[in-house]
């Protein structure tokens, strides 16, 4: 309950931003090819918002890949706020 709380206010700012819940494996067991239709349909949509920067992932750090291990302690340490990025 405290997500949908969050996500109401969320949307109640007036910072234009909005908010919203999104299942992708919503349908999955009724029909395989409508399933698959819609699917597509909808990462397509996101990959376009993407494209168009309406949609951007916050990085908490980027660390080259010799430096996995530590990566992962932070990403696991719930201790970042954001993505924990790794770059060859």
């Amino acid at each position: 309950m405290k997500i949908l709380a969050r996500t109401w206010l969320w949307n109640r700012l007036p910072n234009g931003r909005r908010a919203s819940f999104y299942n992708i494996w919503a349908g999955r067991a009724l029909s395989k090819n409508r399933f698959r239709a819609r699917l597509r349909s909808d990462l397509g949509e996101v990959f376009a918002a993407v494209r168009r920067g309406e949609v951007t992932a916050r990085i908490a750090a980027q660390l080259p890949l010799a430096r996995t291990s530590e990566a992962l302690r932070l990403a696991e340490s719930g201790t970042v706020t954001g993505k924990v990025v790794l770059t060859p």
